[in-house]
């Protein structure tokens, strides 16, 4: 029964859809309804924006009708985009180079039973058109000369041989070395292209039934139930790919044509140089894809003992965005590589009983999975083979992610597809019967009353310009006024838990002095016939032997690890609470300071958002205008308070070197020991010693 719903609704879909491309390819060829007007005012429905929007319903038939979601993966520079499209399949589809590799957005569907990948490239003809046109430039002088550049270096010499031979380009590719042959070379080409001045023809590229499409079976999906749709992944170029301003804007379309969107950003770059560059290409992302994003933080396993642990990490990532675009829940930290190399051991263990010795990948799943000590009889257990893939793929933390995102997207395909369809139905038929509308008035207006309306409209520019401005000096003055007093709230906040962790370091160093003086009294003196006359005139000097307590130090030190973790627990713990109890009061006092200016400026927003818009409003509306003017919500000011406690790198393992004192061996160091001496028949010696310093 259900299946029967999920069929009726596709296909009503598809009939509104056509309904919708029919009534857009009218008004194209109607001549006077829309305008040719190359203006790039991106509020103008002209006949670029409904040729684009033609484009955009198309797509969705195609997906309607395959019952199709689409997951676009993009990813930030250096991320691992492939990677991680790799450990979703299965398989090594995709090209892992160090540059960038997505040229021409492709497609990876599922397709149930396909063992073997297999690359189509269907419209060939463009790529063939550019071959041509590159080999009758490389035959000119300036082509020559551009050659020689490109042989000067071993990273471009490589692109001329893609016009030396061209049976690399064909409409099918088989299995992985020739997908990888195949768009690895598409790639060289784009690049040769950019070299050589000329344009690659992406245009050609920007329907969906035209991008290259690899069929294969997903590992993750295999078994499940393929008759509520399937699932497509949609490798895009990134923002920042290959500097190409091209790929850019073929991004933007692709992610704003796919029902959703994967992002994928570098661990180790949030907290480096390169954090305002990611923080940016992620926004670009996030512009495109709102409502739609999921984000995975990838390299996770590169986490040192100082970096932000996963919790840490899902609230900062939307916490980078501009928006309020991205609950914490659809951040997933992992390892790509990690859960590809699991996943891709597990398969072969599956299909063969035993990991083939003659391909490249084993080598980095033996290291990842033993370590470099690794014994050759290890490896060859395929018992203890499959526990170790099983420990790298569970240490990986992608299961989450296929879990929410991959399996279910598959499993809910056919209703995310009809659901995406819906939507950019809504959209079309709101602009549509706005543009329409407006126009259809505009009609039946006077000159001189359509002259009044641009005037009085432009006035009303011009005071909303002057009310930004105003909102614009008042949020700047509003900030200043919450830096100011949140940070003398801040101030009482930091000198308590100084005074705090003051006396837990004087317990501390409490504990290293108990610690050392039991490290003395485990070595009792020796004791003779002849001690009593030490004890009588003092010749002892069992001091001199004892390590001194310097309590100014900010160093605590023990030669048992556990005391030291039980001390680090105890601060840890103390500054917890701490923190607990001063956002109690602090949230309190900082909601308050936060209220109360915000109602100061919101007071101009609203008036713009209200007066000026309602003024409008009713003005076009007497006169039989129906379009609405609305101005953008005044979001109320978040006090979100993250706090983070990392205290593991005050711990640090330590060796010393420790003089300590010992009793001479042979006939004089026994002659002194029965004489129970303290000075004479002793000697010197060195001896290292490990020791946990914690460092406050």
């Amino acid at each position: 029964m259900h299946e029967k719903n999920i069929a009726l609704l596709c296909d009503e879909a598809d009939r509104l859809l056509q309904l919708n491309i029919n009534l857009l390819r009218q008004m194209v060829d109607e001549p006077d309804v829309l305008s040719d007007s190359k203006n790039e005012n991106g509020l103008l429905f002209d006949k670029r924006k409904a040729l684009k929007r033609i484009e955009e319903l198309e797509g969705e038939q195609i997906k309607t009708a395959r019952r199709e979601m689409v997951l676009a993966v993009v990813g930030t520079m250096k991320a691992g985009k492939s990677t991680t499209i790799n450990a979703i399949v299965g398989q090594e589809i995709l090209p892992n180079r160090n540059r960038p590799m997505t040229s021409v957005p492709t497609l990876i569907r599922h397709v149930p039973g396909k063992t073997e990948p297999v690359l189509h490239l269907e419209h060939i003809q463009p790529v063939r058109n550019l071959l041509i046109t590159l080999q009758e430039k490389l035959a000119t002088p300036a082509g020559q000369q551009v050659a020689q550049s490109l042989q000067q270096t071993g990273d471009t010499r490589e692109l001329l041989d893609i016009l030396a031979d061209d049976v690399w380009l064909k409409n099918e590719y088989h299995g992985e070395d020739e997908i990888f042959t195949g768009l690895a070379s598409l790639n060289d080409l784009v690049r040769l292209a950019a070299a050589m001045g000329t344009e690659f023809p992406f245009d050609e590229y920007a329907e969906v039934q035209k991008l290259p499409v690899i069929d294969v079976a997903f590992s993750h999906l295999v078994g499940m139930d393929a008759c509520q749709g399937t699932l497509t992944l949609l490798d895009t170029p990134g923002p920042n790919e290959a500097g190409q301003p091209q790929m850019e804007m073929m991004m933007r379309d692709q992610l704003q044509k796919a029902s959703a969107v994967l992002a994928v950003m570098d661990y180790t770059q949030m907290n480096s140089k390169a954090d305002e560059e990611v923080r940016k290409e992620l926004n670009a992302i996030a512009d495109v894809s709102a409502g739609r994003l999921f984000v995975l933080v990838n390299k996770f396993d590169e986490k040192d003992r100082n970096g932000d642990g996963a919790d840490a990490v899902r609230q900062k990532v939307p916490a980078m965005l501009n928006s309020d675009v991205l609950p914490a829940s659809r951040v997933y930290p992992g390892s790509s590589r990690q859960a590809y190399l699991a996943n891709r051991a597990l398969h072969e263990l599956r299909k063969n009983g035993a990991l083939p010795v003659d391909e490249a990948w084993v080598d980095d799943f033996i290291r990842e999975a033993f370590g470099p000590m690794v014994e050759e009889d290890d490896w060859k257990d395929s018992t203890k083979v499959n526990k170790k893939a099983e420990k790298l793929w569970n240490i990986s933390l992608i299961d989450q992610l296929i879990t929410e995102v991959i399996q279910s997207s598959h499993s809910r395909a056919a209703a995310l597809a009809v659901d995406s369809a819906a939507a950019k139905l809504m959209q079309n038929a709101e602009n549509v019967s706005e543009y329409l509308s407006l126009r259809h008035q505009g009609l039946q207006q006077s000159i001189q009353s359509l002259q009044a309306h641009i005037t009085s409209l432009l006035a009303d520019i011009q005071e909303i310009e002057e009310c930004q401005n105003q909102v614009t000096g008042d949020v700047r003055m509003a900030m200043e006024d919450i830096n100011t007093k949140t940070g003398e709230l801040l101030t009482k906040v930091c000198a308590s838990l100084e005074e705090e962790l003051n006396d837990y370091f004087r317990s501390g160093k409490r504990k290293e002095q108990q610690m050392l003086e039991e490290e003395n009294s485990a070595q009792p003196r020796e004791r003779n016939a002849f001690a009593f006359f030490h004890d009588i005139f003092g010749t002892g000097n069992q001091h001199d032997r004892m390590r001194d307590f310097d309590p100014d130090s900010p160093e605590i030190k023990f030669s048992d690890r556990r005391a030291a973790l039980e001390l680090m627990t105890q601060i840890e713990s103390t500054v917890t609470s701490l923190h607990r109890e001063a956002e109690a009061q602090f949230r309190p006092e900082l909601e308050k300071i936060v209220s109360g200016i915000e109602t100061g400026f919101r007071g101009t927003a609203l008036y713009a958002t209200e007066n000026i818009a309602g003024r409008i409003n009713a003005r076009l509306e007497d006169e039989g205008f129906t379009v609405k003017i609305s101005f953008p919500a005044v979001s109320q000011l978040q006090t979100r308070l993250a706090v983070k406690i990392n205290l593991s790198a005050l711990m640090e393992e330590r060796t010393e070197t420790v003089t300590r004192r010992r009793r001479q061996s042979g006939v004089w160091g026994t002659v002194c020991r029965w004489f129970g001496t303290s000075d004479l028949g002793w000697e010197n010696y060195d001896e290292d010693v490990s020791r946990s310093v914690i460092n406050i």
